[in-house]
């Protein structure tokens, strides 16, 4: 299987908004940080940022009318879906740094047709294992969606070695290879789109099984 990389620009509109609650105000984000054209990334209303909107806008635009069946987990603090779009949504926090949820434990092979996660796989120790784990929990139509921290800007995943809990690797445009996609009969698909907010343009992976 060849990875197909996707590319669709979806442009930001000319008043920023928040796709996710529709604010209008936004501020500054974590430590003071500035979006594209010194916009504030932060959502002052529902405290969304740049990868949130982005990868709420792709999923909509692809899934729109593909969601209200399916049942959904959210993994990790940060999300980028609203769990009213699905018939069954759970939010699954971790509750240890660098780890999957020990909820996922309960969820039997094949049960879940959404699976999302933002910038969680960059903190895990045994990341194959991880995305092998949770391919395994996909429904025959089910995808995972994966906001990473950028992995246009670099092409090989680096890995970074430091404490429990923090940053393990920094993924390159080597995702394919890296989570062994070939292998697992894995399909990727990539979309470009602008942040509503910012205009800031960030990619959102989707992961789902051959058939």
């Amino acid at each position: 299987m060849d990875t197909q990389l996707a590319l669709e620009r979806m442009q930001a509109p000319a008043t920023p908004v928040c796709n996710l609650c529709g604010g209008s105000a936004f501020g500054p984000g974590p430590g003071g940080r500035l979006g594209k054209d010194q916009l504030g990334p932060h959502c002052l209303a529902c405290g969304s940022l740049e990868r949130h909107r982005t990868g709420a806008r792709v999923l909509q635009a692809l899934y729109g009318g593909d969601l209200e069946w399916r049942r959904a987990l959210l993994l990790g603090s940060e999300h980028g879906a609203d769990p009213r779009w699905f018939a069954h949504c759970e939010a699954l926090p971790s509750v240890r740094a660098g780890s999957l949820p020990d909820a996922l434990a309960g969820c039997d092979a094949g049960s879940i047709d959404f699976l999302g996660m933002i910038h969680m796989f960059e903190y895990l120790d045994r990341d194959r294992e991880a995305f092998a784990r949770l391919l395994r929990l996909l429904s025959p139509r089910g995808v995972l969606q994966v906001c990473f921290a950028d992995p246009r800007a670099r092409p090989w995943t680096a890995i970074q070695v430091g404490p429990p809990g923090s940053v393990r690797r920094w993924y390159g445009r080597d995702l394919a290879r890296h989570f062994r996609c070939d292998e697992l009969g894995v399909a990727m698909r990539v979309h470009e789109a602008a942040d509503p907010g910012t205009g800031a343009v960030l990619p959102v992976h989707f992961f789902h099984h051959q058939p």
